[in-house]
């Protein structure tokens, strides 16, 4: 991955990247995507979730840009976002489940920061992929668990590994 790219936020706000990067305190950062693997998993991750939970259907969204805060925008490769969430192009509110793929080049410390920006929002929990290892966890405020029976889980929300993975 490339090092990021200082620019303003009206900048970023204005520019359409290809593949759509995160901005972190006034820095465009490349995010690692594009591969097979990478997006066959958030292919299937999105299908499961739309037809597992009709109902959130409209609300789940892959690479859709979230504001964390004034100059930290994310790109979840798949979020869900609650009912009650205003209609807004970039969300401010935060979203009931984030959901990370990981490539062959990320390191697991690079997503917990990811992670951690989730939860300074208010993300309840996030689900992280690893489709080269074909494993998962479950990232909470202050915990990080495998999901060693296969299954992802976040309230009301349950996805077997298989299903991303078969």
């Amino acid at each position: 991955m490339a090092a990021g790219t200082l620019v303003s936020l009206e900048e970023y706000l204005h520019t359409i990247y290809h593949p759509d990067c995160d901005y972190v305190d006034g820095e465009v950062q490349e995010r690692n995507l594009g591969e097979k693997d990478h997006s066959r998993a958030q292919g299937r991750i999105y299908r499961y979730l739309c037809a597992q939970y009709p109902r959130f259907a409209d609300n789940v969204f892959a690479e859709l840009r979230i504001r964390i805060r004034a100059k930290r925008y994310r790109i979840p490769d798949v979020c869900i976002l609650g009912d009650d969430a205003p209609d807004e192009q970039v969300p401010t509110h935060p979203p009931v489940l984030c959901i990370e793929v990981l490539s062959p080049e990320d390191r697991m410390s690079r997503y917990l920061e990811r992670v951690n920006d989730y939860f300074e929002m208010g993300v309840p929990a996030c689900w992280i992929v690893d489709p080269a290892a074909r494993r998962g966890w479950v990232a909470t405020p202050g915990h990080l668990d495998e999901a060693t029976d296969g299954l992802l889980r976040s309230g009301e929300f349950e996805m077997p590994l298989a299903a991303v993975f078969e």
